[in-house]
């Protein structure tokens, strides 16, 4: 089976697009055990058995096949799962052999921890999650339903968030002056890219936790102040800040009852500066209205989605060329700017998974902790990932960043999350 990639083509060549989550496992795991409950769960998903085909004329596809085999690399305990992520950024994914996944594990007496490290082709966030919860219903002994492929748009999904005529004139004059002078990028570009990218860059990981205790009284407050948690976490992120942000946020277009791997998210911006002579609570309500107005209009929710598919797809591809290859492109150039893919990115970058869909026990296991570090993307200059872990209540928080500023934005990371420790603590 075949299934062209349109949404995700902005995944396919980026040079910085791996999703990571780190799942603590309670119980005793041998890794037999845990490979055998792996390939289980990757089997049951057809995305997973795909490889990404490029065609002659520009087009890219899921290309579904035979199972792959999987390996869990076995970690020493001294070893730093975060430093592992850090260092597996920078080697490119064997998309045309269906590399997807990388799995790492830490095993110990009552515990193990498993780290899987993915192209963002694989899926979003909570593609991870419900991949995590797959590996510990297999690793329990259950059956795991068979998940179909199902690429965005679903039914009743693709007329949503037309973009305005002027806008649409605009890709088609990128469109046509691509077809007259563009041309198509192969495997071999897709790795000299990654060569050129990494050559002088780094990222560091820092997290923050906030037990249950927290994590409830930030909740409860958030209830009786009718915004949500995720509307804190913002507020919290531009009061440290201390100016006027452009902050982006991602926002599901999963459709309800979809557990399988893919790509179902979006992304929205709001612009919002704190404003110290209200209190916190007043700044989070405002935070709360400009998100939501966002997400009510479907204008606005689908814009990026519907933009993209209007460009070519080896358009959306040079423009990554152009930024960091040194591609010289005029249609090029101009979707270049148009991302931000150049320059120094200066806005907050947000991916908040939620309360997670999934549960926490499995027969004689238990799932004590899940770590999301969403990948930071080139045209953002920090990205932090949140998830909240079911019964137990758990939020980790991660800013990802580039070492060569990572002390300055590990600063800001603490200082907001010092405001939301401290809300929860009032």
């Amino acid at each position: 089976m075949k299934a062209e990639i349109k949404k995700e083509r902005t995944h396919l060549f980026s040079p910085s697009i791996q999703v990571s989550v780190m799942a603590v496992i309670g119980g005793k795991v041998e890794i037999q055990a845990l490979e055998t409950a792996v390939k289980k769960a990757c089997s049951g998903n057809e995305m997973l058995r795909s490889r990404i085909l490029l065609e002659e004329d520009g087009r890219a596809f899921y290309e579904t096949g035979e199972e792959k085999e999987i390996h869990i690399r076995k970690m020493e305990v001294e070893e730093d799962w975060k430093e592992v992520i850090q260092n597996q950024a920078s080697i490119p994914f064997a998309l045309k052999d269906g590399e997807l996944l990388r799995f790492f594990a830490w095993f110990m007496e009552e515990e193990c921890r498993l780290l899987i490290i993915g192209h963002h082709l694989a899926g979003d966030g909570m593609s991870f999650a419900c991949l995590t919860r797959d590996i510990m219903t297999a690793l329990a002994g259950k059956e795991i339903p068979y998940r179909p492929l199902q690429l965005y748009p679903f039914p009743g999904q693709e007329a949503k968030g037309k973009l305005k005529p002027p806008l649409k004139f605009l890709m088609r004059r990128l469109n046509s002056s691509w077809d007259k002078s563009g041309r198509v990028f192969g495997w071999a570009d897709y790795e000299e890219l990654h060569r050129k990218y990494w050559e002088n860059r780094d990222i560091r990981i820092s997290l923050e936790t906030f037990p249950k205790e927290e994590c409830e009284k930030l909740l409860t407050g958030a209830r009786e102040h009718q915004v949500t948690l995720n509307s804190l976490l913002v507020t919290a992120l531009a009061r440290a800040s201390g100016e006027k942000r452009s902050i982006g946020l991602a926002a599901s277009v999963r459709p309800d009852g979809y557990e399988g791997m893919g790509n179902y998210a979006t992304g929205i911006s709001i612009t919002y500066a704190y404003n110290p002579s209200l209190d916190f609570w007043e700044n989070a309500r405002r935070v709360h209205r400009l998100i939501y107005k966002k997400l009510n209009r479907e204008s606005d929710k689908y814009f990026l989605l519907r933009f993209m598919g209007e460009l070519r797809p080896s358009l959306v591809d040079a423009a990554y060329f152009s930024g960091y290859a040194g591609y010289e492109n005029k249609a090029a150039g101009m979707v270049r700017d148009m991302f931000g893919y150049h320059g120094n990115p200066k806005g907050i970058s947000v991916t908040n998974l939620g309360k997670l869909p999934i549960p926490s026990v499995y027969g004689a296991y238990q799932l004590k902790e899940f770590i999301f570090a969403p990948p930071l993307v080139p045209n953002a200059k920090r990205l932090f990932g949140a998830a909240t872990l079911g019964e137990e209540g758990v939020l980790n928080l991660t800013m990802t960043a580039g070492k060569e500023d990572f002390l300055r934005e590990e600063a800001f990371f603490r200082q907001a999350a010092a405001i939301l420790k401290g809300m929860a603590e009032a």
